[in-house]
């Protein structure tokens, strides 16, 4: 078919305005759209004529110059050779396209598998694409802003009647990465790194995805992100225990990977750990500053802060562990921190 028929519905129950999106993006002719379930934006995969794409709606507050960014940034990786998403423009020749309100892109599809949580070379192979993808972007401008979490964990331990044992942690996180901030070196980082970014082709990166929380930030950053989430460890899903723990060997593997032609630099690799910290504490204090300013939480909302302060707890009790896990990794791959 040329142009989409029938309705297709978006995840709020709304109808998706597809035959304004065939018109934007012919891409030789639709022959099938579906919804796909991925993150806080809604995306669509369209067979064509011109072969498998992917548009993608923005979510609501998402600020065109942001988006525009990011779009520039996926142009400059695929220049360079890095396996990001090729943007395809409309028809119009525009990168996005503002419609009832809400931006839309489009990129061409990649093939390939996804992360395979049984193989040693796909969790090797994250490591050294993303630390890969740090040395392409090493000399785009990335401006000197307080990185966010660092920000949100400022204004969040600042607030009325937080709890004193919370405030004491808040306080003591912030000041330490106030002390390093100067010396850890900055990037356009990815934003996202997790393994659901990845797409391989056999043992190798096929292509890396999701570009959309890519900004200006703490290279260390995205690797306190990847080491957490091929990390965590599952369970049972409501059991106390689930996505709590960090498998350490799983951990140490992406890390060595990494700092194979990339080692963290000392302060890096002690604002690593604090950022581990760092994200989990400032979710559950983001939850708890909802509820001291009137909004009435979910089930959802409690089981989610109740997670962050067992793996906080974790952390304090394996602080020591990982550390030791860490140097050693580091001491391997000839880092100063050793």
């Amino acid at each position: 078919m040329s142009a989409p028929e029938g309705l297709l519905l978006d995840r709020a129950g709304q109808n998706l305005p597809l035959a304004e999106l065939a018109s934007l993006w012919p891409l030789g002719g639709w022959s099938s759209v579906s919804t796909v379930a991925q993150g806080k934006n809604e995306h669509l995969r369209v067979v064509a004529g011109d072969g498998v794409h992917y548009l993608r709606r923005s979510y609501r507050a998402k600020p065109s110059g942001e988006l525009a960014g990011q779009l520039r940034l996926m142009r400059i990786l695929c220049e360079r050779g890095f396996p990001a998403p090729e943007v395809v423009p409309a028809a119009n020749g525009a990168d996005y396209v503002e419609l009832f309100g809400r931006l839309w892109i489009a990129t061409r599809g990649i093939a390939g598998t996804p992360f395979d949580d049984r193989s040693r070379e796909h969790l090797w192979a994250m490591g050294r694409t993303l630390a890969h993808y740090h040395r392409v972007v090493a000399d785009l401008p990335a401006a000197p802003a307080e990185p966010s979490v660092l920000a949100e964990l400022r204004a969040l331990g600042g607030e009325r009647d937080l709890e004193p044992a919370l405030r004491s942690r808040t306080a003591h996180i912030v000041g330490r990465l106030d002390g390093l901030l100067p010396h850890l070196p900055r990037v356009m980082v990815h934003g996202g790194a997790r393994r659901g970014s990845f797409v391989f082709a056999g043992e190798r990166v096929a292509g890396v995805l999701d570009f959309d929380s890519a900004h200006p930030d703490v290279r260390v950053l995205d690797l306190a992100v990847a080491i957490h989430d091929v990390g965590k460890v599952y369970t049972l899903p409501g059991s106390a225990d689930h996505k709590v723990a960090l498998d350490l060997d799983r951990a140490t593997e992406l890390l060595a990977a990494y700092s194979r032609d990339t080692p963290p630099t000392p302060p890096e690799f002690e604002a690593l750990l604090l950022l581990l910290e760092a994200k989990r504490l400032k979710r559950g204090l983001g939850r708890r500053s909802r509820e001291r300013n009137g909004e009435t939480l979910s089930d959802n909302d409690y089981a989610k802060i109740q997670l962050e302060d067992h793996r906080l707890a974790w952390l304090d009790e394996h602080r020591h562990a990982l550390a030791s896990a860490f140097q050693q990794v580091l001491q391997r791959a000839g880092s100063p921190s050793g």
